[in-house]
């Protein structure tokens, strides 16, 4: 009977590894697994766009979407059919799958029907389409693939014929756009801020971690970890235009740049240290060691700098000109992010859940509860913001008042943020993607997945 039993449970076992399947909102019950990623491999990233909002009850069936960079057909959609339902999707976007694909100049799609807007047509079930410009994918690419499902038009042609097509991404000019870093795939996304879809993408070797974006500068700087290196690409072509290699460094797992962007602060969580880089001939200025395992850096003011450290429990105020430390503040808690609004240091403690309040003018200080696993915090439009990671929410805190406004479920594992001023959302980085609140009514508005966790967002307004 054992060992009947146990047959059965390795049956069934094996039936789960192959597939997961869960309603996905969009007519279609797939979900395809998540696979590693063989880093240097070009990627693509596709994407299902509506052209219109629409509340049409019309279904979109492809039996594949195949892409040819030659002779070679390669399919898009790993046997998985994609099914949409317009209604479902509204005017709204879905991630249909992120692949590796060999390098090469891709030129023309082909699509395979299995129903049309309104049912099947014999004899239009395959359909090829020209990419003008050509989607040409080198190593270390990651980029994006839009195809647009026109609905109105689909109805007003009639025969169950679908009008869809395909268009390589089309970053626009360098406003009203977030960047969402994604180290393990290498990939740094870009959103639309007005219409909170991506875009694009752009891929950056070396596990791609802490961003700082300017529009003054034209310049996105990436943290590339594992490499021991920032990057600067050039918001206007997503080329890397330069690449400077960290002195002396072990493990450097946080950045943070100053105003004129000129001066990058770096963490070294293994050797203890704080550096000081020159970002425009990529000198090492300075170089202190601080306390063990620093985690956290935040601008106080143009001449001092404020530092975490979990595993001492302490926060240091220092000078930004020779990281010298002035002040040792202890916590009990274990601390991670860091606000300076007003005469008030607020202290994320993650090991408390707590949010301390730091008179900077007078050294008091204050605590009270937020959610689980607290981790950053960020203010607004005259609330405060605090990531809580093992309870999936955010804490919504008004300035000088005590307790937690309001608590808000946004995802698994909720990490850093960031706002746009000129649309008014909140970006919260999760497990699963980005959730987007709307600051004006405090509500969630929006989930975008990005078939990865991101790690850091940066908003160009």
């Amino acid at each position: 009977m054992k060992k009947y039993l146990l047959l059965f449970v390795l049956v069934v076992l094996t039936g789960l590894g192959g597939c997961v399947t869960m309603d996905n909102g969009h007519g279609s019950s797939e979900v395809k697994t998540k696979r590693s990623y063989v880093s240097g491999r070009p990627q693509l990233s596709v994407l299902l766009d509506m052209k219109e909002n629409t509340s049409l009850p019309m279904t979109l069936e492809l039996a594949d979407v195949e892409i040819s960079a030659g002779e070679r057909w390669v399919s898009l959609l790993d046997g998985h059919p994609l099914i949409a339902n317009a209604k479902k999707l509204g005017k709204g976007q879905w991630f249909v799958n992120r692949l590796e694909l060999p390098p090469g100049n891709y030129k023309t799609v082909r699509f395979t029907f299995n129903k049309g807007a309104a049912g099947a047509v014999a004899d239009n079930l395959v359909r090829e389409q020209s990419l003008s410009p050509a989607l040409s994918l080198n190593i270390n690419d990651s980029t994006c693939l839009f195809l647009t499902w026109d609905v109105e038009a689909s109805r007003n042609l009639g025969g169950g014929r679908a009008v869809i097509t395909a268009a390589a991404q089309n970053i626009p000019l360098t406003t009203e756009l977030a960047y969402a870093s994604c180290p393990d795939i290498n990939t740094i996304y870009i959103i639309r801020t007005d219409s909170n879809r991506i875009c694009g993408s752009w891929g950056v070797s070396g596990y791609p971690t802490y961003l700082n974006v300017s529009k003054e500068r034209n310049e996105l700087t990436v943290l590339a970890a594992r490499q021991d290196v920032i990057k600067i690409v050039e918001l206007s072509s997503g080329r890397i235009k330069d690449a400077i290699k960290i002195p002396m460094v072990m493990e450097p797992v946080f950045m943070v740049l100053d105003k004129t962007g000129n001066y990058a602060f770096l963490l070294d969580n293994q050797s203890n240290y704080l550096t000081k880089i020159y970002l425009r001939s990529g000198s090492l200025l300075k170089r202190s060691r601080v306390v063990e395992k620093p985690n956290f850096l935040t601008l106080v003011d143009e001449n001092t700098l404020a530092l975490t450290s979990d595993l001492s429990q302490k926060v240091l105020l220092l000078s930004s000109n020779d990281l010298q430390i002035m002040q040792v503040i202890p916590d009990s808690g274990g601390p991670q992010g860091l606000l300076v609004n007003g005469d008030y240091l607020y202290i994320v403690e993650n090991k408390a859940n707590n949010v301390a309040r730091y008179n900077l003018n007078t050294s008091e200080i204050d605590r009270h509860q937020v959610g689980l696993g607290t981790k950053r915090i960020l203010t607004y439009n005259d609330y405060i913001y605090i990531t809580n990671s093992r309870s999936g929410t955010i804490s919504i805190l008004l300035p000088g008042q005590a307790g937690v406004a309001r608590n808000l479920h946004v995802g698994a594992n909720p990490g850093e943020m960031a706002v746009s001023n000129t649309r008014n959302w909140l970006y919260i980085n999760t497990k699963a993607g980005i959730s987007v609140v709307d600051t004006t009514s405090n509500r969630l508005a929006a989930r975008l997945d990005l078939m990865a966790t991101p790690l850091d967002i940066a908003v160009i307004q």
